[in-house]
Formats: C-alpha cells, structure tokens, sequence
C-alpha cells in the first residue's frame, strides 16, 4: 500500500492525513503482530485499517493511474491476502499433534549453541521423548517436571557456552 500511495503522490494526487494514519498503524500493528501473534485481535485491526485504505485509494488510482494499475494493484492484494491465509494455516499447525493430554512440551531449535545431539543426550538424561518436526524444530514431550529441568539444564549449557 505504501508504494501505491507514493506512485499516486508522484501522479500529482494529495492523500488524506487520515489514509498517511491508518497507513503508519497498519505498518505499527504489524509488526507488533510479527512479535506476538497470540492475539488476533491486533490481526483483525491490521484487516480494518487496510480495507479502509484500500477503499479510500483504489478510486483515487483508477482515476489517476488508470484500470488495469489498478487491476495489478488488486491483484497484489489478493496474492497478500492469499499468504496471509497461508501463514494462518501453518501457524494453526504449530501446536504439536499427538502430544498426550497428561504431557507436556517445549520446542527447541538446533543451532550452533544447541546441536541436535546435545538436545538429544539431555533429553536422554530425563527420559524425555523427541520428536523432530517439519520445520527443523525439536519437540521436547514429557512429564512438567522433568521437561522443566530438561529446560534449565540446556540454559546452563548455553550460559556456560557463552562465557
């Protein structure tokens, strides 16, 4: 939306302080979302302030710019929409399948501190169960107690690795 509105500046049309408003939310709402998606409230108002800008350019563009930048204008949108609804869907599939109710979880990512074979030995030493995910991530499942100390005992790894 930011380019569109800078191709219609450069056209010569005057945007509304209140397009520029919702404009600068929508990018602040984002990126809170990008931090924190747990709520999905902050999705839904990211929704709200884009319809509304949509509504208030798109008749400003086909006046100015022409249909059919128009038309690659509304395609755009949709193909974001289309990832959005994408992104919904893996990030509804992150919570772990076939967990039992009685257990609990952590996922963890291998990296250079925490290689897949230390994860695995710690795991080993609590009698924890792993299992490795599509997305490179280790699912850690087991008793609370047990996947806490699992837990503390690779942050001492890290701390000692970094000292």
């Amino acid at each position: 939306m930011a380019n569109l509105v800078a191709d219609l500046r450069k056209s010569g049309e005057h945007i509304s302080a209140q397009v520029m408003r919702d404009l600068r939310a929508a990018k602040t709402m984002m990126e809170i979302f990008r931090a924190d998606t747990s709520h999905s409230e902050n999705r839904l108002r990211i929704e709200e302030y884009l319809s509304n800008i949509e509504l208030c350019l798109v008749p400003l563009a086909e006046k100015r710019l022409g249909k059919s930048y128009v038309d690659e204008w509304l395609q755009k949108i949709a193909d974001a929409q289309k990832r959005l609804q994408d992104w919904k869907t893996k990030e509804a599939r992150r919570f772990p399948v076939g967990v039992p109710r009685d257990k609990t979880w952590v996922r963890i990512k291998p990296s250079n501190e925490t290689p897949i074979e230390k994860i695995k030995h710690v795991s080993e030493q609590f009698g924890l169960k792993l299992q490795t995910q599509e997305d490179g991530y280790v699912l850690v499942i087991g008793e609370e107690h047990k996947v806490k100390e699992f837990v503390k005992k690779i942050a001492e790894l890290l701390r000692g690795s970094h000292k």
